[in-house]
């Protein structure tokens, strides 16, 4: 029987996992935050070292919180200054607003309503159909006001989310150079073998900030734009609301401009209807066929439709934080494919260059 790798049980690689479990174990409540914060640190662990190499430990850590914490604070109270107001105004136009009533004087509203009230169980015609949709227009809007705006409230639990997602990206930049040799206790692989995984994961993490966050604040800004020029109440608001359906495959701002296109439309302003529809098919979903392919496959070398199925798959497993850990999954497992190509392909080598019953695979 051959005896057992000295590593294997080795008293650091017990110290190494006794250390990650303890930490498993304290940070558990929090999950998401760990991993969010996970994946910024890991993106910006190379500026926060270029910083330590040039200034202290303690100016580079006091200056990569300050940023840190701008860069998340500074658009939630945009949001919750600007947007929560109209947000408010908007849900209550959905209800209060007389413009399903105008809607009934349009011919092919008549015809419609006339052929809907011959089918059973829809009697009460458009205007039945259009009171149901008007009350899930309106949970929906709220549903999606409180879970993306809700952190700008101000409550203690946002606070301590916030404060713990600042406090584990310091940790594990200051930290890096500690993590990284438990990481290769743990999982015994070289420093060049670990770096590689972690630049797969730093490149698509970054392809997702670029080509799915950033691509998704652009077009809600510019359906915004849009909404304002062409005289939609609330123009903020859609925008936001925008912005948070726009990484949704497939379909994405559509949600939001289609339904506003046939409002502008039955409400007489034909010419904001079309020059809506245009500047959104134009230039709002140009941005997103362009732009976020562009990016996400800069950041991961994988096709687009698997990049694409990734992203669906990430939000049916993991709820919204999947538009991170779907890509970042593809691109780990794209990387050890690699690495398992070019060991087999050293092995390979060796057995050739050995001679025959002998070498080190003999």
């Amino acid at each position: 029987m051959k005896p057992l790798p000295k590593n294997i049980f080795s008293f650091p690689k017990i110290l190494a996992l006794a250390a990650c479990a303890a930490w498993l174990l304290l940070l558990r409540p929090y999950p998401v935050t760990v991993f969010l914060a996970g994946c910024i640190a890991c993106v910006t662990y190379p500026m926060y070292s270029w910083m330590e190499a040039r200034t202290s430990r303690f100016w580079s850590a006091l200056t990569y919180t300050v940023a840190l914490s701008l860069c998340v604070v500074l658009p939630l109270v945009v949001v919750a200054l600007l947007v929560a107001p109209q947000a408010v105004n908007a849900i209550d136009g959905l209800v209060n607003t007389n413009w399903v009533a105008k809607l009934g004087n349009h011919p092919i509203v008549i015809t419609l309503d006339t052929w809907l009230k011959s089918v059973p169980g829809l009697e009460g015609g458009l205007r039945q159909m259009f009171t149901a949709a008007t009350g899930y227009a309106g949970t929906l809007a709220r549903t999606v006001l409180s879970s993306g705006v809700g952190l700008a409230g101000g409550t203690i639990n946002a606070g301590l989310i916030l404060l713990i997602f600042i406090m584990v990206s310091l940790m594990c930049v200051i930290h890096g150079a500690t993590i990284r040799e438990f990481s290769q206790e743990i999982l015994g692989f070289s420093r060049a073998r670990l770096r590689r995984f972690t630049v797969a994961v730093r490149k698509a993490v970054l392809g997702i900030l670029v080509g799915v966050v950033l691509v998704a604040c652009i077009q809600g800004v510019l359906c915004g734009l849009g909404f304002r020029v062409a005289k939609v109440p609330q123009p903020a608001f859609w925008g936001l609301l925008a912005t948070f359906v726009a990484p949704i495959p497939f379909v994405g701002t559509a949600l939001v401009w289609i339904p506003v296109v046939v409002w502008l439309w039955f409400t007489g302003m034909t010419k904001a209807a079309i020059g809506v529809t245009v500047w959104c098919m134009l230039v709002v979903t140009g941005v997103d066929n362009l732009l976020r392919p562009l990016f996400l496959k800069t950041g991961i070398n994988a096709t687009l439709v698997a990049l694409i199925l990734s992203i669906i798959c990430g939000l049916a497993a993991f709820g919204p934080v999947g538009i991170f850990a779907g890509p970042v999954l593809v691109a780990v497992s794209i990387q050890a494919v690699k690495e398992s190509r070019s060991t087999r392909r050293a092995l390979l080598r060796m057995e050739r260059a050995c001679p025959q019953g002998g070498g080190p695979l003999a």
